[in-house]
């Protein structure tokens, strides 16, 4: 049981990996990181690049959400692969996704991103951090 789950995991965080090293999630992120504090959801949808890299970005953290809460995907692989991304792509788009929300009329939107950044912040276990990496965090491991 034990060698099947770690397995699981394994195969886990090779998906999770695959989904990130694709050109169109890098660039995606790197537009959503650098979203300014008090950007508005006008601005954001002013800008055709920057609102694809917002649905991209939510699309892609909204599936994965869901993948953790059916157990697809374990939170803790979640959390040391993309737990700074989640909280910041979440402290970025907060705004954003709250306004479609009451656009909408409907909570639905993006329901399982914030499911998901909430579990990493409540359930958190990774030695990394937003203030702590994993080159400072990992920095006595041996193979």
């Amino acid at each position: 049981m034990r060698r099947a789950r770690k397995e699981r995991e394994e195969r886990a965080a090779f998906v999770a990996v695959q989904a990130i090293l694709r050109p169109a999630w890098i660039e995606s992120m790197t537009l959503v990181q650098a979203i300014s504090d008090g950007t508005t959801p006008s601005q954001i949808e002013a800008d055709p690049r920057l609102f694809q890299a917002v649905q991209s970005i939510a699309c892609i953290l909204e599936s994965l959400g869901y993948a953790v809460f059916a157990r697809m995907v374990p939170l803790n692989v979640v959390d040391e692969l993309l737990g700074g991304t989640v909280r910041v792509a979440w402290r970025k788009l907060r705004g954003y996704v709250e306004y479609e929300r009451e656009r909408a009329g409907s909570q639905k939107n993006w329901e399982w991103f914030q499911w998901l950044a909430e579990q990493i912040d409540r359930h958190s276990k990774a030695r990394t951090s937003l203030t702590l990496g994993a080159h400072d965090a990992y920095r006595d491991w041996r193979p």
